[in-house]
């Protein structure tokens, strides 16, 4: 088990990581099982280490930073798919509702979705899936290219009209 000292990591990464929720929770859990790896705090990030050679950087508000190419990193890639493919269902079933209270729940799914859609790890996501690097069984609307464009246009639609 990893201990690291978090009074200098940033506050949203804490929750990206230790909350069960959290899009990086499920990579510190593999972190935790897998004893050649280690994890120390450095510049409010999370530096991560195979073997004393770094591999991965994970920040609170920006992208991850991948240093070189490890198991833990296409770890990295299914988790965040994973992540965004339940807040884009959440979103997709709420906004069908239409009523203000699902969407004011669904504002925080739809910022994410909104940076996601367009940034360079979803066209990553988007060329490993159009290659078939990911697992068959792994749900991915959100690489939809007309799935999130559709989704968003109805959100911003529906914002409009409650104007």
């Amino acid at each position: 088990m990893i201990t690291i000292d978090t009074t200098n990591m940033c506050s949203h990464l804490q929750r990206k990581l230790f909350e069960e929720d959290g899009i990086y929770h499920s990579l510190w859990i593999a972190v935790q099982d897998d004893p050649e790896l280690t994890a120390v705090v450095r510049s409010r990030q999370l530096h991560i280490y195979r073997n004393g050679q770094k591999v991965l950087v994970l920040a609170g508000k920006s992208a991850p930073k991948v240093i070189r190419e490890d198991s833990i990193c296409e770890l990295l890639q299914i988790e965040r798919i994973k992540w965004m493919e339940q807040r884009f269902n959440n979103a997709l079933a709420d906004i069908k509702d239409d009523s203000a209270a699902l969407l004011k729940a669904i504002k925080e799914d739809v910022a994410e979705l909104s940076k996601y859609y367009g940034s360079e790890l979803w066209k990553l996501d988007f060329a490993a899936d159009e290659a078939g690097n990911l697992p068959p069984d792994l749900k991915r609307g959100v690489l939809s290219e007309d799935g999130i464009w559709n989704l968003l246009s109805d959100y911003r639609d529906i914002q409009k009209k409650k104007l």
